[in-house]
């Protein structure tokens, strides 16, 4: 096959730039957020973490729809992008972030994500779901509220997060993180707002509780079998809700060996709770599959503190429709089937996955529009390791820092000149360390990167907030 040559790929390029907005609101503002927290880190006084919270939009029937954003950020920075993390199931967004003076445990960014990306100058955000405001003290019997915790709400109110992120920010388009279920959440509200919002998608150890199969793209052999409706009326019928963590009331198990780890082991063998809890994290999913405590890569204090500052519950009708549309082909029942759209996601993406967790459950086929693909397995390692783990810092959250600083968008009108011809039109142009990724109208032309150099002026513009390049490329 005749190789084409391809000159002039830039013409008029139109890059629109967003000053960082550097005010925080005092008070409840117009559009529902109020903050009611502004506070430092305990170990990081160069950190400031800010706290929102709001009633949504999506209103079920019940007491506690509310969801609430968190954000830290370094003092005196302008920051190198902006990162939004969907937590995990009975995971939240104030266990991920926040770490006042007073708090009895003191976090570090070596078991701590958010703390790394937000001292190495990442505005880093994250929702705490509606779960974290059912109180602990209910039983699953006082969780009928749940029964419309579904899709729709979640990204609803993912949706209103990421737009409050955006507006204090000041950023056009965001990296997006998600945590195990985070990760599913990430990728379903990529296929419905990656275009409006997101400038890359990072995967961390993804996956959802009771599925197992393939993940990244649709599925290719839906049995299209599953009844949604009988199984919500099941779960109606039954009352069950909600999930709890681990089981009935384990919750206040870790809370009490949290805060007293040298007590006494509630069953012989052991020499206090701390150990009794290690063999039982280790083997909660099968050998290593929560935390490779005995392999290393987990240490018992740290699970524990992990499992006892998370939700107690999580609604049962958000498995029931994430176990739909997996198994449907184009599911019959809800307004939106998330995976028939994954093909349709453009930004570059990472995805970890752990040996004893993702590897385990999940096959990730990258079905997704863009070719900057990159799969990290992660080898001895448990699910709650990749986030908290004793060597994720090195593993995990170094190379997530490394990726997004190499990685670049730009959204805007272009051309291509291909054999003298040129197509016009949108056109977005993806860079990373390696190629630069080129697309007008649908035409995707990449480049690899063999050499660099800098100029100071290529002839720029200024234009009502826009900059126009014009540049001449020859390959």
């Amino acid at each position: 096959m005749q190789k084409t040559k391809l000159t002039a790929l830039v013409a008029l390029f139109v890059v629109c730039f967003a000053a960082l907005a550097p005010a925080i609101e005092i008070c409840a503002a117009s559009d529902g957020w109020t903050l009611i927290a502004e506070r430092s880190v305990k170990a990081y006084p160069d950190l400031k973490e800010y706290v929102w919270t709001k009633v949504p939009i999506m209103l079920p029937n019940g007491p506690y729809d509310m969801i609430g954003l968190h954000r830290l950020v370094k003092k005196g920075i302008k920051p190198l992008g902006v990162l939004f993390i969907l937590p995990g199931t009975w995971s939240n967004g104030e266990q991920l972030t926040s770490n006042p003076p007073e708090d009895p445990w003191t976090k570090d960014e070596a078991h701590t994500q958010a703390i790394y990306w937000a001292n190495r100058g990442f505005d880093v955000y994250a929702i705490d779901y509606r779960t974290h405001f059912v109180p602990t003290y209910l039983n699953t019997s006082q969780l009928s509220f749940m029964a419309y915790w579904g899709w729709d709400q979640w990204i609803s109110d993912i949706k209103e997060a990421v737009n409050k992120a955006k507006e204090v920010s000041g950023a056009k388009r965001i990296y997006l993180a998600g945590e195990s279920f985070g990760g599913v959440a990430a990728m379903n509200y990529a296929s419905k707002y990656w275009k409006e919002d997101l400038k890359g998608l990072i995967l961390l150890d993804p996956g959802a509780i009771g599925l197992t199969g393939v993940l990244g793209t649709k599925n290719p052999n839906p049995p299209n079998d599953f009844n949604l409706p009988a199984a919500i009326a099941a779960m109606n019928a039954a009352g069950a809700w909600g999930t709890e963590l681990s089981g009935p009331g384990v919750i206040f198990v870790y809370q009490y060996a949290d805060a007293n780890p040298g007590a006494p082991s509630p069953y012989p063998g052991f020499a206090n709770i701390t150990a009794y809890l290690a063999y039982a994290i280790y083997m909660a999913w099968g050998p290593a599959g929560v935390s490779n405590i005995y392999g290393g890569y987990g240490n018992p204090r740290v699970m524990i503190h992990t499992l006892a500052s998370m939700d107690r519950y999580w609604p049962t009708r958000l498995g029931l429709e994430t176990a739909a549309y997996f198994n449907w082909s184009n599911c019959p029942y809800l307004a939106y089937d998330f995976d028939e759209h994954y093909a349709e996601i453009d930004v570059p993406i990472i995805v970890f996955q752990s040996q004893y967790f993702g590897l385990k459950n999940y096959v990730f086929i990258h079905g997704m529009a863009n070719p900057d693909f990159t799969l990290i397995k992660l080898l001895n390692y448990g699910h709650l390791d990749v986030y908290s783990g004793e060597y994720s810092m090195g593993d995990v959250s170094a190379p997530v820092y490394e990726w997004m600083v190499s990685h670049r968008m730009l959204i805007g009108v272009g051309g291509l000149n291909i054999n003298r011809k040129w197509i016009c039109g949108e056109a977005a142009m993806y860079i990373n360390a390696t190629t630069i990724d080129f697309k007008v109208d649908g035409v995707r032309v990449p480049w690899t990167i063999t050499s660099r150099y800098a100029v100071k002026n290529i002839g720029s513009i200024q234009w009502q907030r826009h900059t126009w390049l014009h540049q001449r490329v020859n390959l």
